[in-house]
C-alpha cells in the first residue's frame, strides 16, 4: 500500500510541477480544521479480529474525529508549507463473543493523541478563484497515556466481566501523511477548503488487552492497533495579506 500510494504521490506533483502553478507567495495564514475520520478496510482501518478458547472479538473502529490548526506558508510561486496542532480521537468498540453469553455483548472507549504535522504543498489554479492542490509529508504523534475501561453485569447468579487496556507502543511515533483537495479563494474572506487526507503510522500504535471473566475464570487476548485512518478534510483558513519585504538601499 505504501508503495502505491508513493508511486500516486509523485506523479501527481510531477503532473502539477509540468504545468502552470500559483500560490500566495509571501502569505502567512492561520487556519482550522475539522476531520472527521472515516473506517475504511481498503485503508487497513476495518475491524481487527482475535480468538482464544471459547472467546471471539472483534475489534472495530468507530467515526472519529481530528481537530485543531494549521499554519501556511507560501515559499514560492509553486510550493507552500503546512504545519499546526491537532487533537486526534480515535473511537473503537469491543463485541465479545462467548458460549456463555446469550448475546454478543460490546465494549466502547476512545483512545487520544495529538499530532503536529508538516507538509509540502503544491497548487494548480483551475479557474480565478479555485485551486486543486495534493501534499505529502510527515507527522509526529504524540500518546500521553494509556486507557482502560470495564463493565460488568450479572445473569442469574453469574457475573460477567469485560475489561480492555489499551498501552501505547511509544510516548512519540512518526507517520506518513497524504492529502488531495480543492480550495475556493475569496478576494477578502479567506479560503475555503474541501479534500481528504490519509495517515498511516509507521509501526502500531498500541496493544490492547482484552479480558472477558465468567466469575472466577477469567480468558484473555491481545489485539494490536494499526493506527491507519482516512479523513474527510474541512479547512477555513483566515485572509491575510502578503508580507511586505524591505528593499535594500543601493550604495553610492
Amino acid at each position: 500500500m505504501i508503495n502505491r500510494l508513493t508511486k500516486y504521490l509523485v506523479v501527481i506533483l510531477l503532473t502539477f510541477t509540468s504545468g502552470h502553478l500559483y500560490s500566495q507567495v509571501n502569505v502567512t495564514t492561520l487556519g482550522i480544521q475539522l476531520k472527521p475520520m472515516i473506517p475504511s478496510k481498503y485503508f487497513g482501518t476495518g475491524t481487527e479480529n482475535a480468538e482464544i478458547e471459547e472467546l471471539k472479538v472483534d475489534f472495530e473502529p468507530n467515526p472519529g474525529l481530528n481537530f485543531g490548526m494549521v499554519v501556511r506558508k507560501g515559499l514560492s510561486r509553486n510550493w507552500s508549507i503546512e504545519s499546526g496542532i491537532c487533537m486526534v480521537q480515535r473511537n473503537f468498540t469491543l463485541h465479545y463473543n462467548h458460549p456463555q453469553l446469550l448475546e454478543e455483548e460490546q465494549l466502547r472507549f476512545r483512545y487520544i493523541c495529538y499530532e503536529i504535522p508538516i507538509q509540502a504543498m503544491v497548487f494548480v489554479k483551475l479557474s480565478d478563484r479555485i485551486f486543486m492542490n495534493a501534499s505529502a509529508g510527515v507527522s509526529l504523534d504524540l500518546y500521553p497515556s494509556n486507557v482502560e475501561s470495564s463493565a460488568f453485569e450479572y445473569r442469574d447468579t453469574l457475573r460477567f466481566d469485560f475489561y480492555q487496556k489499551t498501552y501505547k507502543n511509544n510516548w512519540i511515533q512518526s507517520a506518513l501523511l497524504a492529502n488531495y483537495g480543492f480550495e475556493w479563494r475569496t478576494p477578502d474572506k479567506g479560503y475555503f477548503y474541501l479534500g481528504a487526507s490519509y495517515h498511516r503510522p509507521f509501526q502500531e500504535i498500541g496493544t490492547t488487552r482484552v479480558l472477558f471473566q465468567l466469575d472466577d475464570d477469567p480468558t484473555s487476548t491481545f489485539v494490536n492497533l494499526g493506527g491507519n485512518y482516512l479523513t474527510a478534510d474541512f479547512r477555513y483558513f483566515f485572509h491575510e495579506k502578503p508580507e511586505r519585504r524591505s528593499k535594500k538601499k543601493s550604495e553610492k
